[in-house]
C-alpha cells in the first residue's frame, strides 16, 4: 500500500530519512527540524509512504496497520503559477537491503504529479546510500549527473571586444533553431526535451533564445537559451544552456565571444541584475570559460534526473 503521511508522523518520517543518510542522531535532528517548520500539514501532505501488505492469512486491519512502511519519499509538485514543468523529490529512504520497493514508491509519485522532468537532490546523501537509489531508479530512466551552480552580477560585465550578432528565436525559424542546437549539442532534441527547455525556467521568453552570427549572411556559429525570473532594472536571468557550432568546438575564442555578447545584452535591460545557472559537471569546459569570465563557480550538487527525450 502507498499512502501519504498523517501530520502526527512527520518526526517518524524524518528520521527515517536522517537515519537514512547517516545521521548520528536522527531522532533529535527530526524534532527540531519539524519545530522550524511553517505548515507541518502541508509538508506531511507532501510525504509518500510504502507501507508493504501484511503476510498472508493476516486479513485483519490491525496486522496491516501494524506493518511499519519499508521507504519513503517527499515530492514537489510542479508549481502551475510560474510554469515549472519539473518534479522534484527530497528525503529519500528505505529499510533493508532490496531498493525495488523504494523504486515502486517512486513510479507512483510519478503518476500521481503531472511533470516533464524529475530531480532527486542527493546532497545530502552517503556514497553507499546514493548509489543504490541510483540503483533503484535506473531501469526508471533516471541518471546520474552533478549540477554546478554559477552566479554572474551584471553590473561587473567586462568589456565586449568583438561582439556577435543575436538573433531571437520565432516560430517560423523553430525547426531551424532547433536543428542547429541539436547539432552542436550532438544530441537528438525530441518534442519532449525541446518542451522542457523552453519552459526548464519559467515561462517561455522568445527573446532570450538566440542564435549567434559573426555576420547575418554567414551561417550560425553558436547558440543560447535563457530565462527570466524577474523583470526590471535588478532582473534576474536564469541560463539554460548555450554551445557553439561543431567547427568551433575545439576552442574557447567563439564560446567566450558568444558568453560575452550574452551578458552585455541582458545588462541592457537589467544592468543591476543578475545572471544564475545551474550546468552539468559533464562539461567541465563550459564551466572553466564562465568561470574565466567571471561566474562565481559553487560546489557540484549530486542528483538523478529523468529528462524528457
Amino acid at each position: 500500500m502507498i499512502r501519504p503521511l498523517a501530520s502526527d508522523e512527520l518526526v517518524w518520517f524524518l528520521a527515517r530519512a536522517f537515519a537514512f543518510v547517516g545521521h548520528r542522531d536522527p531522532w533529535g535532528l527530526a524534532r527540531r527540524a519539524v519545530v522550524r517548520l511553517r505548515d507541518p500539514r502541508r509538508d506531511a501532505a507532501r510525504a509518500w509512504v510504502l507501507v508493504p501488505d501484511a503476510g498472508r492469512g493476516e486479513a485483519s486491519g490491525d496486522a496491516a496497520e501494524a506493518v511499519e512502511p519499508v521507504a519513503g519519499i517527499v515530492a514537489w509538485p510542479p508549481d502551475p503559477d510560474v510554469d515549472d514543468p519539473t518534479l522534484r523529490l527530497a528525503q529519500p529512504w528505505f529499510v533493508g537491503g532490496d531498493p525495488s520497493g523504494f523504486a515502486t514508491l517512486v513510479a507512483h509519485v510519478l503518476d500521481r504529479h503531472p511533470h516533464e522532468a524529475v530531480e532527486l537532490d542527493l546532497s545530502a546523501v552517503p556514497r553507499a546510500s546514493a548509489a543504490a537509489l541510483r540503483e533503484a531508479l535506473t531501469a526508471a530512466g533516471f541518471e546520474a549527473d552533478a549540477l554546478r551552480p554559477l552566479a554572474f552580477d551584471l553590473s561587473e560585465v567586462p568589456p565586449l571586444g568583438r561582439p556577435l550578432v543575436l538573433e531571437a528565436w520565432r516560430l517560423d525559424v523553430d525547426h531551424e533553431f532547433r536543428t542547429f542546437v541539436a547539432s552542436a549539442e550532438e544530441q537528438p532534441l525530441g518534442d519532449g526535451r525541446w518542451a522542457w527547455l523552453k519552459r526548464a525556467h519559467g515561462r517561455f521568453t522568445p527573446d532570450l533564445w538566440c542564435l549567434a552570427y559573426e555576420t547575418l549572411d554567414r551561417p550560425p556559429v553558436g547558440y543560447a537559451l535563457a530565462g527570466r525570473r524577474r523583470t526590471g532594472v535588478d532582473g534576474e536571468f536564469a541560463l539554460t544552456a548555450i554551445g557553439v557550432s561543431a567547427p568551433h568546438r575545439g576552442s574557447t575564442e567563439m564560446l567566450r565571444r558568444l558568453v560575452l555578447s550574452l551578458l552585455h545584452e541582458f545588462a541592457g535591460s537589467s544592468p543591476l541584475g543578475r545572471v544564475r545557472a545551474e550546468l552539468s559537471d559533464r562539461d567541465p569546459k563550459l564551466v572553466a570559460i564562465l568561470s574565466s569570465v567571471g561566474f562565481d563557480v559553487g560546489d557540484p550538487r549530486p542528483v538523478l534526473r529523468r529528462l524528457p527525450r
